[in-house]
């Protein structure tokens, strides 16, 4: 997870190629900067790239077509902590939207949808390009709102992936100390708490996180996950919908942060 943003009072912009002496904000931030929050030449801004790097500085520029900011120095931060990849089933509706925000403001490093046989939405219809940018508006405005410097990987538009190509290509993150984490529901799934002891010593390299769909995996599909290294974890004593069992499996390796 990156650092807090310590000047949560300063109005926060996203450009994806942040550079020095000047940069011009994208269309839509500037549009924002303008339209929306009425700034004007001068005022103070902090700009940050999504991947680390960010810095403060002024706007010198401010017409109809475009919004020119003065850069200061630039810094670089790491994320503390494992990064943590999510894959899920994708919930209805505005559903996704609140598992997206919820998702960056708690430091996932990748959100990954991923198809089931018991999926309910995102079945057999393709990620679009609209839908990516709508998915990275949510994850913009939580990274905005959290002061933080860094925003998940997001998944291109042939998505989602069914589960076996999932699984495939995260067995070839063979990192020794990368662990595979499935929340799950079955009588031999163990309490998350537990699964994590002992982690905060060793530091795992990178958390794996696997929600399924609110039907639950097939028994193929959970023998897949396990065979691909995933152990079954219990978030909870009830069934969840697929955007709580989500942030709780994330906010739960947080404890991995420190």
């Amino acid at each position: 997870m990156s650092r807090q943003n310590a000047h949560r009072n300063i109005h926060r912009f996203h450009v994806p190629h942040l550079s020095a002496p000047r940069v011009a904000l994208p269309t839509d931030e500037a549009h924002h900067a303008r339209g929306v929050l009425r700034l004007q030449a001068d005022s103070e801004v902090e700009l940050f790239d999504g991947n680390g790097k960010a810095t403060c500085g002024r706007i010198e520029q401010l017409t109809r077509r475009e919004v020119v900011v003065a850069v200061g120095p630039i810094t670089q931060v790491h994320r503390i902590g494992p990064e943590v990849h999510l894959a899920f089933a994708v919930p209805k509706g505005r559903r996704l939207g609140w598992l997206l925000e919820k998702a960056t403001e708690l430091g996932a490093a990748g959100l990954r949808p991923v198809r089931f046989t018991r999926s309910v939405a995102g079945k057999g219809s393709p990620l679009t390009a609209e839908h990516r940018r709508r998915w990275l508006s949510h994850c913009l405005a939580a990274a905005k709102q959290s002061g933080l410097n860094f925003l998940p990987e997001m998944p291109q538009p042939h998505d989602p992936l069914p589960l076996e190509q999932y699984l495939a290509e995260t067995g070839s993150d063979r990192s020794a100390s990368a662990i595979r984490l499935l929340g799950d529901t079955a009588n031999d799934s163990v309490p998350l708490a537990e699964s994590l002891q002992g982690k905060t010593l060793t530091r795992p390299a990178a958390i794996h996180a696997l929600i399924g769909p609110e039907g639950g995996l097939t028994d193929t599909e959970r023998a897949a996950a396990l065979a691909a290294g995933f152990v079954p974890v219990r978030i909870g004593q009830t069934v969840l919908r697929v955007e709580t069992a989500a942030i709780a499996l994330l906010a739960g390796t947080s404890v991995l942060a420190k």
